[in-house]
């Protein structure tokens, strides 16, 4: 049993989070495959999907997504925007954004260098730095598989409630 439920950040991004993913869904052209709130079968495949819990799902993104980023070393909005694309781009993928965006080696590993360079960069720019390399993630997912244009817009209508959120401490 972890103590996420003490983690007050982790709480308010858990719901959020839950908020916005959906419940079961198993589309085909989804690259995720089947998935419930946003845990996939292609990343848990020992799971058994249709049956997940909500309670479930968050030991999950505490454990494997929220502490493995370190967002409870970072500012909530960005810790906010981190975890979610680390839920809707996989771990490493968000962390190499992050990198990115605070111009830094983008080997994927958030280390101390990744956490200083966050530390020193303006909250507000950071956030739109990321939201421009989620953009472009989504760009390259469709420019190697055009099937997924379908998804743009949801995709959009996640990020731009993501940067309403997060707008929230600002």
């Amino acid at each position: 049993m972890s103590t996420y439920h003490t983690d007050s950040a982790f709480v308010r991004a858990i719901n959020y989070l839950l908020g916005v993913e959906g419940g079961y869904v198993n589309d085909p052209v989804d690259r995720g495959g089947e998935t419930k709130f946003g845990i996939s079968k292609r990343a848990y495949p020992h799971l058994n999907i249709a049956t997940l819990t909500r309670e479930q799902a968050a030991e999950i993104y505490y454990t494997d997504y929220w502490l493995k980023a370190r967002c409870n070393k970072l500012p909530f909005p960005i810790a906010l925007m981190l975890f979610d694309a680390a839920v809707n781009h996989g771990l490493k993928a968000a962390v190499q954004q992050l990198q990115r965006a605070v111009r830094v080696s983008d080997d994927g590993i958030i280390g101390t260098k990744t956490l200083e360079a966050v530390r020193v960069t303006n909250s507000m720019q950071l956030m739109m730095r990321l939201t421009v390399e989620r953009s472009r993630s989504y760009a390259k997912i469709i420019a190697g598989n055009p099937n997924q244009k379908r998804f743009l817009d949801g995709w959009f209508n996640r990020l731009i409630a993501l940067v309403n959120e997060v707008c929230l401490d600002f």
